[in-house]
Formats: C-alpha cells, structure tokens, sequence
C-alpha cells in the first residue's frame, strides 16, 4: 500500500510539473523578439518595425522567421525605391537620387530575392546576400551624403529601416547555420 502512496505523490508531483511548464512559454520572448535583442543598439528600431507583421511574431521557427523577414524586407525595400525614383522624376538633376533609386536598390531588392531563393538549401549564401543589401544601403547612403543635392530626411528614415531589416535578417537566418 505504500508504494501506491508514493505512485500518487510521484503523480501528483508530475501534474504540478506539467501545469508550472505549461505557464512558461506565455512569459518566454517570441522569435523575432530575440532577434532583435541581438540587434543590440538597433534593438528598439527591430521592435518596432516588426512587431505588426502577424506572420513575424507568430513565427516558431527560425526559418520561418527568417522568411518573413525576407518578405517583409522586400516590401519594404519596393516601397523606398518608389519613393527615391519619385523624388528623382522630381530632381532630375539630383545624381545620387537617380543612383538610389536605379542602381543601389535594384541591388538591394536583388539581394533580397536571392536571399530568399536560397534560404531553404543554402543558409550561407543567403546571409552574405542579406549582406549585400546592407552593403547597397550604405552605398545610397553615402551617395547622398556626398552629393549637395536635394536632401529630404525621409530617405535617411528609410534607408535606415532597410539597414535594420538586413541585419535583423542576417541575423534571423545566422540561427541555421
């Protein structure tokens, strides 16, 4: 009969363990949330561009994350060549505009796409991809800053979302390999 005692202690014991650990997930951070904490200084700039993507904060695996980033960084990434190509119609002149909208973000928006691409069966690559993004952000970045064109501050905003979203991808997709 005393073993019986010690079964249902021993059970009872395994319940309370089951409904503690079922709590722990609730207070544990999200995917995306750790990543971004790993953005150290661009910590908060993550959160806040990330935290309305359903998909993002519903992600459970890396991968997943790593994708919806992606998407999103292509989005994003369409948006601001739009944007700088319309600022350029409107300068015609403006030779860093016309280099950022042309040039460096079809370089971007490339990087992007193989990054996608390539994210399933290369890992890798898909991450010195996401580099070469971050690498077209500050080419833009630069060309503006050395040219004494039109200066909006928008684009500098923008451009810095995308510089954020490159690394919150490289290092989304750096948890696979």
């Amino acid at each position: 009969m005393k073993s019986t005692k010690l079964s249902l202690s021993t059970f009872f014991v395994i319940c309370l363990c089951f409904i503690f650990n079922a709590s722990v997930p609730t207070l544990s951070l999200k995917l995306y949330e750790i990543v971004c904490n790993q953005a150290a200084q661009d910590r908060n700039d993550c959160l806040n561009f990330l935290k309305d993507d359903s998909r993002i904060i519903a992600a459970t695996n890396y991968h997943d994350l790593s994708r919806y980033i992606l998407n999103f960084a292509i989005s994003e990434a369409t948006s601001v060549q739009a944007y700088v190509r319309t600022l350029a119609k409107h300068n015609p002149n403006d030779e860093a505009l016309r280099l950022c909208g042309n040039d460096f973000y079809n370089k971007i928006l490339g990087a992007f796409n193989r990054a996608l691409s390539e994210l399933n069966m290369d890992p890798q690559s898909a991450k010195n991809d996401v580099q070469s993004a971050s690498d077209g952000v500050a080419s833009c970045e630069k060309a503006i800053q050395n040219h004494k064109g039109t200066y909006d501050p928008a684009v500098h905003v923008r451009n810095n979302e995308i510089f954020v979203l490159s690394e919150v991808a490289f290092i989304s997709i750096n948890h696979l390999t």
